[in-house]
């Protein structure tokens, strides 16, 4: 009787802790949330095209991961020694953004960004992933994957 009590217990327990596990509440942003983000992305992107380090830096996590469109990976220090290199970005558009959020803390954007780069405005155009966090109220970015678009419609 007493093995069966301790099987029953042993059997309740791990029952117990399997179902303890956390489990992300998947939703879109509210429409303010999201004006928030995208406003947070073209604020980034204008600083990058400035070469303007100190709003960079406001606006990066510790933790920063970027792969650019090269497939190069930089952490946080490096990119941002990456990004004083003077350019001339203009004409930025940022357009079909989607964002999930993973409970309130994670966004995930993904969207498609275009511009004119450097003195000769070459038209560049790439396909983003970018997940923000929300880090003590304030959102940052804490990755970031480019992918070169060939042939933009």
């Amino acid at each position: 009787m007493r093995y069966l009590i301790i099987t029953l217990f042993i059997l309740i327990s791990i029952k117990g802790f399997s179902q303890s596990s956390k489990s992300f509440l998947i939703h879109k942003p509210s429409v303010a949330l999201a004006k928030i983000l995208i406003d947070k992305i073209y604020i980034f992107s204008d600083a990058w095209g400035k070469s303007d380090t100190v709003t960079l830096s406001k606006l990066l996590a510790p933790e920063y991961r970027h792969s650019d469109v090269f497939g190069e990976i930089q952490h946080r220090n490096d990119w941002l020694a990456f990004a004083t290199i003077k350019r001339q970005v203009t004409n930025l558009e940022i357009h079909d953004t989607e964002i999930i959020m993973y409970s309130n803390n994670l966004a995930v954007i993904t969207g498609r960004m275009n511009y004119l780069f450097g003195k000769e405005k070459i038209k560049q155009d790439l396909r983003f992933t970018q997940i923000w966090g929300n880090f003590k109220g304030e959102w940052k970015r804490t990755t970031f994957q480019g992918t070169f678009i060939k042939n933009p419609k």
